[in-house]
């Protein structure tokens, strides 16, 4: 596969022409083929033309109509007609599979990139905006390989062949047929060029209405419980309108080019018949030729008319192949020349500072040791760090300062396999992939048997739950998890990361919506599973992480206190607060119950 980033933005033609057909890639071949086929057959339609002629001006040079002389002409549009449908055949075989296979290849290579990109580049970008390269982008690409190169091929296949025909009746009136598209291709490039930086406005502006339109689906409930429909159809309708303008824009801006570039081409029609006329009246041209450039002139220049639309459809592929660019060129996380291997699996931050923005720290030299087979957890109010501390042991992002580091080394000289295989997570946002509840869990082992997943289940207390549903573990979940409640699509979520069974597991807000009841067995489950493993929670429930080795408290991005339970509480300090907080919480009514 070919890189896409040789260009952040279209420029010339000619450019944007070499750009797409390098992504063909390895489909090259094939693709060449199949626009071989196409020329052909463009070919052949100029066959059967050039019979017509050859029987007109033999009609009008006085030869008699024989029979033998129209078998010969029935046969040759016959070859002609065959020939036709065999090459278009072919062409489009050839060029639709490699068209399939190239844009295969590069949607593959896209995604394989977004995986390394770090996880700041996906909650900057709009997942519209995105989406709109993996589909709408990708299919402008793949029609410009699969259509637009054959018809390039097509609309040169038949001015090739009655051009050749010409220079043999006549190379003067040959050669006056090309001046005018000697003219009209440098006039063309030329005004191609300056609607580069407009057609790749017009592929953000309809990224942008596609974006609109997800954020409108998805969000439905939301805007429908703050009767928001107005307001939020509003604001699809201005992003379609700006998709509107931008695409009328276009179409003003390609006026008076396409208008000049076909002006030009059709000027060679007087200009040949001017010539063609001179050459006839002074003798130098007989009837049957002067018949001949008559018959073939239009004929000649109306398809390479067809060459504006193709090379406007090149235009729009470039700009989807420029937006595609953004994302290549965007960096990926650095990965180890030379991976080291993890001695254990206990987890250290050693001085670490972090921010998402260079002028809002969000972590300030941070330090503390996870030992293994140890539970530690981390509290503290809103905003204070704690799901970014998770975030850089899975390293989601990188840290801005010092290390962290799992079985003494750091998280950065790990492969990302392997540090993907050391760890599994529990997310505060749960979400579940469309497929049943057996397949979601089962993605945390792959090829885990029936029992294996039951085991996992059972142990997040998610199993009563699951056999009461109708189809049990065959259960579809819908997109997202829709068809459970927010408690149940947790409960999935623990199961999937205790199915995984990696030495290290990090549960964010692991527990946020389970009842009462279940949180209990929940707490026997996570005391059974720190055994053989280095467990660190985030959680608000601070009832939750009461039998913890050892709890980090955090404020404004530092550790403030650490320590047990019961020691903390007595330091009369931040996490006595927030425990007296949660203690009085439970008790509160709504209203004066004395009233």
């Amino acid at each position: 596969m070919c890189s896409t980033a040789d260009a952040p933005t279209p420029s010339s033609g000619l450019q944007s022409f070499l750009r797409l057909w390098r992504v063909a890639g390895p489909c090259r071949g094939r693709l060449v083929r199949g626009i071989v086929f196409r020329f052909l057959q463009s070919m052949a339609l100029g066959a059967s033309t050039m019979v017509v002629i050859w029987v007109l001006t033999g009609l009008a040079d006085g030869r008699d109509m024989t029979a033998a002389w129209a078998w010969q002409a029935t046969g040759i549009m016959a070859l002609s007609l065959v020939a036709q449908m065999a090459f278009s055949f072919l062409s489009v075989r050839d060029t639709w599979t490699a068209s399939y296979e190239a844009a295969g290849t590069l949607r593959l290579f896209l995604l394989d990139h977004l995986r390394r990109l770090p996880m700041g580049f996906h909650l900057s970008a709009r997942r519209g905006d995105t989406l709109t390269v993996l589909t709408s982008d990708m299919q402008t690409v793949e029609m410009f390989l699969s259509d637009t190169l054959p018809r390039l091929a097509q609309a040169l296949g038949l001015p090739v062949s009655l051009f050749v025909f010409l220079c043999f009746r006549d190379l003067t009136v040959a050669l006056l047929s090309v001046v005018s598209l000697a003219v009209a291709v440098p006039f063309f490039v030329w005004s191609s060029r300056r609607l580069a930086a407009l057609s790749v406005r017009r592929q953000d502006s309809q990224a942008d209405a596609g974006a609109r339109m997800i954020e409108f689906v998805r969000g439905m409930p939301v805007i429908r419980a703050f009767n928001g429909l107005d307001r939020a159809g509003r604001t699809f309708r201005e992003a379609l309108d700006r998709f509107h303008d931008i695409s009328v824009s276009m179409v003003r801006a390609l006026t008076v080019p396409l208008a000049g570039f076909a002006s030009l081409v059709m000027a060679g029609v007087p200009l040949v018949i001017a010539g063609s006329a001179t050459l006839f009246l002074s003798g130098s041209m007989d009837t049957g030729t002067l018949l001949s450039v008559l018959v073939l002139l239009l004929t000649m220049y109306a398809p390479i008319l067809g060459l504006v639309a193709v090379m406007e459809l090149t235009r729009l592929a470039d700009a989807s192949l420029a937006r595609m660019d953004r994302i290549v060129q965007s960096p990926p996380m650095a990965e180890a020349a030379q991976p080291a291997e993890p001695q254990g699996f206990g987890v250290s931050f050693d001085r670490v500072s972090f921010a998402y923005e260079p002028q809002n720290p969000v972590l300030r030299d941070v330090s503390f040791e996870a030992p293994e087979r140890a539970m530690i957890a981390v509290v503290g109010p809103s905003g204070s760090g704690k799901s970014t501390l998770l975030n850089l042991v899975s390293r989601f992002w990188d840290v801005d300062a010092g290390a962290v580091r799992i079985g003494g080394v750091d998280v950065r000289d790990l492969a990302p396999e392997r540090l993907a295989g050391l760890m599994t997570v529990v997310f505060q946002d749960v979400y579940l992939f469309r497929g049943t509840i057996f397949d979601n869990i089962a993605l945390g082992r792959p090829g885990a048997t029936m029992e294996q997943v039951r085991e996992a289940a059972r142990a997040a207390q998610a199993l009563d739950f699951i056999m009461a549903l109708p189809e049990g573990f065959s259960t579809p979940v819908g997109e997202g998890g829709a068809t459970l409640s927010g408690g149940e699509r947790q409960r999935i979520s623990i199961a999937r990361a205790l199915l995984k069974d990696a030495p290290v597991v990090l549960m964010d807000e692991a527990t946020a919506a389970i009842d009462a009841i279940n949180e209990c067995a929940l707490q026997e489950a996570l005391a059974a599973l720190v055994r053989d493993r280095t467990l660190i929670v985030v959680a608000h429930k601070l009832s939750t992480i009461r039998a913890a080795d050892r709890i980090l408290v955090l404020d404004a991005g530092r550790i403030v206190e650490e320590g047990t339970h019961d020691g903390l509480l007595a330091r009369e300090g931040l996490y006595a607060r927030l425990w007296h907080r949660r203690v009085s919480a439970e008790g509160w009514t709504i209203g004066d119950a004395s009233s």
